[in-house]
């Protein structure tokens, strides 16, 4: 008998596919340790997230379940996670930041790593004398693949109606060195919509193609180069995103490691790659239809979830007095107080923008004689004239500091304002302001050119 010609002697003959794709082909050691791990792993890291994510996506469905019930169950974990980072991690865990790369988050991860390597040591005591695992791998492809297009779906309908990153009015009028990395790039994305949108519909196509099966593997791969811009924005300007980004990436080569040799074929030479052979979810080919119909159904219907919700922030009306406001005359106690750069009380600028949650109506940032800021949330009532400052507001962390403020305002004439307040920092006082024009300035004045004759570089 002939022996069968190699691969290399003929650049034309399929490359051998050794993924694993048939119930009598028996996996490599090294294949099922790994299998069984990244399936403890991320499994446990897919649920953790589907949780988190949960009132998130029955708010695009109308229903207001608050965050009563991810709260008890964070309370529920604190105390083994709290051990583990004072103990073992030297992390100090405190009583309110559970939110992204904060110590609570990270030794959360740590737990989630050290019980998937307890898991895989278990499964594979118990289980080494299996081959191989077709149709779980078949049912975990499945899972996986909807854990990052839920991801997909939610950051990216985040951006593609632009509210993760929206233009927030008083980084006009903010010193550029007072920018955080993070504020840089937000205000640095926030200025160009199209580009924010952009960006957006790359995650949103890549949530699509993952729900697809036949176009799984495309997503898998868009999935892959969105999360590495996305990881690497996260690690050079320092944004409290890492550790999600980082473990999407992982979860997306994780779904494309079975694709490499093929993908390597098809990219890297002019070898003809060979068809895979997965094995289906159902032995019944009428339960593979229904199957395929759910998925189909299922992913639009998280995508129509995340877009009514970010849809509903994005319409939320710009609220009564929005605009910069510059001072013009400043008076505590009936007294004028001269525009000195050392008078901590005198405010030199007010901004009345949008909320950065829901629920706040409406956000006031006072800026003082020092450029410093204070940003509070509150509500204006138009028919009385009332600004009620309800909470002080750290911008970047939201971290809120419960206050009592409540502001009077009325128009002496167009693009006039006054406001005053008879307890504002233990003072009475009293404030005349000019409205500026957004427009006027150059970051918002500039629109496109294509011809330009010479660089405008400010």
């Amino acid at each position: 008998m002939a022996e069968p010609k190699s691969a290399a002697s003929n650049p034309d003959e399929p490359v051998p596919d050794s993924t694993p794709s048939g119930p009598d082909e028996r996996w490599h050691v090294a294949t099922r340790i790994g299998f069984r791990f990244a399936t403890s792993y991320f499994g446990l890291f897919g649920l953790v997230g589907v949780i988190g994510l949960t009132p998130i996506l029955l708010a695009g469905l109308g229903i207001d379940t608050g965050w009563a019930s991810v709260h008890r169950m964070l309370g529920l974990a604190r105390p083994p996670i709290q051990w583990t980072a004072t103990h073992l991690l030297g992390l100090r865990v405190t009583s309110t930041q559970v939110g992204s790369d904060s110590g609570f988050q990270w030794t959360a991860l740590f737990l989630v790593l050290v019980i998937a390597l307890i898991a895989t040591v278990i499964w594979s005591l118990l289980d080494r004398r299996r081959p191989c695992y077709p149709r779980l791998f078949a049912w975990t492809q499945v899972g996986f693949r909807f854990v990052l297009a839920i991801a997909m779906f939610y950051f990216g309908m985040a951006k593609a109606i632009p509210t993760q990153m929206p233009f927030v009015l008083n980084r006009l009028v903010e010193p550029y060195g007072n920018f955080s990395p993070e504020g840089v790039l937000w205000s640095q994305v926030s200025v160009s919509q199209p580009y924010e949108i952009a960006l957006g519909v790359a995650e949103l196509l890549a949530g699509v193609l993952l729900v697809i099966p036949r176009t799984a593997t495309a997503g898998a791969l868009l999935c892959a180069v969105d999360m590495t811009q996305v990881f690497l924005l996260n690690m050079t300007y320092d944004i409290r995103l890492k550790t999600v980004s980082s473990q999407f990436l992982l979860l997306s080569l994780f779904l494309l490691a079975p694709h490499a040799r093929r993908l390597f074929t098809v990219l890297c030479s002019d070898r003809v790659a060979p068809a895979r052979r997965p094995a289906p979810l159902f032995t019944s080919a009428r339960a593979n239809r229904i199957a395929l119909v759910a998925q189909l159904v299922t992913g639009l219907l998280l995508l129509a979830v995340t877009g009514v919700q970010n849809w509903r922030q994005w319409q939320h009306p710009a609220p009564e007095l929005y605009g910069i406001y510059e001072i013009d005359h400043f008076s505590s106690e009936g007294y004028a107080r001269d525009p000195l750069l050392t008078d901590e009380l005198r405010w030199r600028r007010v901004v009345v923008d949008r909320p950065f949650h829901v629920t706040d109506p409406v956000v006031l940032t006072i800026q003082h004689m020092d450029d410093s800021f204070e940003i509070y949330g509150g509500s204006i009532d138009p028919a009385r004239h009332l600004i009620d400052l309800h909470h002080r507001i750290a911008l970047g962390t939201y971290a809120e500091t419960p206050v009592r403020v409540r502001l009077t305002y009325w128009w002496p004439g167009p693009g006039l304002l006054v406001i005053d307040a008879d307890d504002y920092a233990g003072h009475r006082i009293h404030a005349y302001f000019k409205k500026l024009d957004p427009q006027a300035f150059p970051l918002l004045e500039r629109g496109f050119s294509w011809v330009q004759e010479q660089p405008y570089n400010r």
